[in-house]
């Protein structure tokens, strides 16, 4: 215990959860030990992380995204249609990129998001483009953070010293916020030969479910060839 690593040993992981509230479950997703955080926005003007591992797990530092379960229409109270929603996450990941004013990440410590008290105490970091220190929970739904703040108090009870490390953001997706009509195969409703596959769909969420509704439709392919 407490030595960084063990010949024949693997790099350690985690997995976390929480029942913040009624609404609200909080949870560790995708957690890569060894790995980094990297940009991943696909669009101007937005400010998207995500978190990776290289193959042999070894880098200096841990990353996973902390989740807060949303359901959009019980936040908005009123119903809200999949076009509404996309442009929901879309204002969100914009207004993480107004604030830096670049593509620096909003960061701020574990312990100063539960506190909510920011700290301009400089942080060592594996993302690229650098950090800007920030009110994360001014810059989430009130519902969010707070769901978020419990969450995140239950893991420092569960994992001595998880609150001396950091926040950054935005990771905005664990899976499409929408789906797609398809067909079990995965064929899109109403087309001969187009095929909706892995996270996109709407049906996986993180590497193994997406790697498995992929297989599953290019096993449908194979059957139906010719």
């Amino acid at each position: 215990w407490g030595i960084e690593s063990l010949p024949g040993v693997k790099a350690a992981e985690y997995r976390l959860t929480s029942s913040a509230d009624e609404k609200h479950q909080v949870y560790s997703f995708c957690m890569c030990p060894g790995g980094m955080v990297v940009p991943a926005t696909a669009y101007k003007g937005s400010n998207i992380v995500n978190g990776m591992s290289m193959y042999g797990r070894d880098a200096k530092f841990a990353n996973a995204a902390c989740v807060a379960s949303l359901n959009l229409s019980q936040l908005l109270n009123r119903e809200v249609s999949a076009i509404e929603s996309l442009d929901w996450v879309e204002k969100l990941e914009q207004k993480f990129f107004d604030f830096s004013g670049s593509y620096q990440a909003p960061y701020c410590r574990i312990e100063d998001f539960i506190t909510q008290k920011t700290s301009s105490l400089a942080v060592e970091t594996s993302y690229p483009l650098g950090l800007v220190s920030s009110p994360l929970w001014e810059l989430l739904p009130e519902e969010i953070s707070e769901a978020m703040k419990v969450g995140l108090l239950d893991f420092n009870r569960k994992m001595k010293g998880f609150e001396k490390g950091i926040l950054l953001g935005l990771e905005s997706k664990t899976s499409s916020s929408i789906q797609v009509l398809r067909e079990k195969s995965g064929l899109c409703e109403g087309f001969k030969n187009l095929y909706m596959l892995g996270e996109g769909s709407g049906y996986a969420g993180g590497i193994i479910s997406s790697a498995a509704d992929g297989v599953k439709g290019a096993m449908h392919l194979v059957n139906n060839a010719g």
